[in-house]
């Protein structure tokens, strides 16, 4: 049996990929690949890369999805070293709890 949580967890990592589709599917000028990581325990649940036709310019960005609250300090570190040690810009994901909405 699956554990609850990661479940959960698996369930909004999808919601999350889900809703930057839908916002990537509006630029037909940027081609995009989402790479979903299940219960990854790096800086990055999703990581999605873009490429601008109109430019030629390449861009990767991570996404953190936590359904609970993530402090401010803890967002400035973990985006701090996702820059410096990975060159990434990172993202958080979390849920609105009366809309069920990803933020």
């Amino acid at each position: 049996m699956v554990n609850r949580r990661y479940r959960q967890g698996y369930i909004f990592e999808k919601k999350t990929a889900q809703v930057l589709r839908d916002v990537f599917v509006k630029y037909p000028q940027l081609l995009y690949y989402i790479i979903e990581s299940r219960g990854s325990h790096g800086k990055a649940d999703i990581i999605v890369g873009l490429y601008s036709q109109s430019n030629g310019v390449r861009t990767w960005f991570g996404v953190q999805c936590k359904k609970g609250y993530i402090s401010r300090p803890e967002q400035r570190r973990a985006v701090t070293e996702a820059r410096t040690q990975h060159g990434m810009f990172l993202f958080h994901a979390t849920q609105n709890k009366e809309k069920k909405l990803v933020i």
